[in-house]
């Protein structure tokens, strides 16, 4: 008889061992699950997510997920792989989850640490320390965008930057005019004047501008990949709208000197712009003395969401040949 209690207490064992017991509470609702072992750790956060939003019926609910350290009783997040499989890893053999709505936990406004005692009692007899209460949770990052981004540092010459800008399906425009003007180049005959394009203004607050990456008087020489030169202001124009939710610029700085060593790195947006305008009338990549007499009449284009033929659309009002989109 005893041999056989012992015989299905060790298949109850072994059954045991093949499941982690999860144990999650979300306000007075608890729920009791589990999940198969798994030792190459197949597990992925965000079927985890899915089964708790099932579980305690949040569709639509924004909710962060923590669970409680056996060790040591620390609550710390769960919101990727690494740490939902280090989660797992200290089930032994209940894995306790705690379900909060963002906005509602504590430890997402003041930081992770340990557990706030319960109550007055238990702070005197449980003999936990007091933790002091963090101003700013800044190890915790959650629900931000990236805006721009510097690519292909190894294939870009040096005196040039790839620059990649996201609006993240925004209609707030790119934020920077365009104009044609005079590029001297160094060619095989000798120094020679080309046509190109260059960005002729910043819009202040805009996308542009908040980069940091870009200033008056850059020369732009790609987009996505399709050299600018030989082509007119227009169809320069109706590339970029075209790739406005995700452009790719490579321009020629006017200001080399941002682009001195580290070669790339987090520029002051304030010192390029300046530094930009500066350079206005001084840069060998902009026009001559006697061209920029006529700078007034150069088409600057403000590079907004539009798409098709702007002019179709009366998007474009043309006013001594200025374009205003």
């Amino acid at each position: 008889m005893s041999k056989n209690k012992f015989n299905v207490q060790k298949q109850s064992t072994a059954a045991e061992s093949t499941l982690i017991e999860i144990k999650s509470k979300f306000d007075a609702e608890f729920r009791r699950w589990s999940i198969k072992r798994n030792p190459e750790n197949n597990h992925t956060f965000d079927e985890f997510y899915s089964t708790i939003e099932r579980y305690h019926k949040l569709s639509g609910v924004p909710f962060l997920i923590s669970y409680i350290d056996p060790r040591d009783n620390d609550l710390l997040p769960i919101n990727n792989d690494d740490n939902f499989h280090r989660a797992l890893t200290t089930a032994r053999p209940l894995l306790r989850i705690i379900i909060q709505k963002k906005g509602d936990s504590f430890e997402d406004t003041m930081g992770y640490g340990t557990m706030r005692p319960k109550n007055l009692i238990s702070t005197l007899l449980g003999g936990q320390t007091p933790v002091k209460s963090k101003a700013l949770a800044i190890s915790n990052p959650h629900d931000f965008r990236q805006v721009s981004q510097i690519i292909d540092v190894d294939i870009v010459p040096e005196t040039c930057r790839r620059v990649r800008l996201l609006k993240h399906g925004s209609d707030k425009p790119l934020g920077f005019y365009i104009r044609d003007g005079t590029s001297v180049k160094v060619t095989s005959n000798g120094i020679e004047k080309q046509p190109g394009i260059f960005i002729s203004r910043l819009v202040p607050g805009g996308l542009a501008e908040s980069t940091g990456l870009l200033a008056v008087n850059d020369e732009v020489l790609e987009v996505n990949g399709i050299e600018v030169h030989g082509k007119t202001l227009d169809q320069v124009t109706d590339m970029m709208v075209a790739n406005s939710s995700n452009l790719i610029i490579t321009v020629k700085p006017a200001n080399q000197r941002t682009l001195a060593t580290p070669r790339r790195g987090s520029f002051s947006r304030n010192s390029q712009l300046s530094s930009g305008s500066h350079q206005s009338h001084h840069t060998n990549n902009t026009n001559t003395s006697d061209e920029n007499d006529h700078d007034d009449q150069d088409e600057v284009v403000d590079l907004t969401t539009g798409m098709g033929n702007l002019e179709e659309n009366n998007l474009v009002v043309n006013q001594n040949g200025v374009l205003h989109l």
